[in-house]
């Protein structure tokens, strides 16, 4: 469902763009938006990235932290969970995380953790 909503949206701006394309504003509004895009590209770009700068398509990031709570089982075998692991699928274009695929947490115990 989310997939269709984006896609919805990405129709709709191209609609967008086409309409000022062919009126007199464009000329204005175009380069504008142009280098708004430009400069959240170059943003995006300069940060540390999550993935390889060459990655593109579905990746999986696994990220391990200590458990806060005791009261928190292992997922495995039920005994308390020392460790936090959360996992998040994600689309990246260019080793930056575009869109959240999935994405969840599994408390795992020090057996278990391997």
């Amino acid at each position: 469902m989310r997939l269709l909503r984006e896609l919805a949206v990405a129709v709709m701006l191209l609609v967008i763009v086409g309409v000022l394309a062919r009126s007199g504003a464009g000329r204005f509004v175009l380069p504008v938006v142009a280098l708004a895009v430009a400069a959240a590209l170059v943003a995006l770009l300069s940060k540390r990235p999550a993935y390889p700068r060459t990655a593109v398509g579905p990746r999986t990031r696994i990220i391990e932290s200590a458990a806060e709570s005791a009261d928190v089982a292992c997922v495995e075998c039920g005994s308390p969970a020392t460790t936090r692991r959360r996992y998040v699928r994600e689309w990246v274009v260019l080793g930056v995380p575009v869109v959240l695929l999935d994405d969840g947490e599994n408390p795992v115990c020090d057996a278990h953790r391997d």
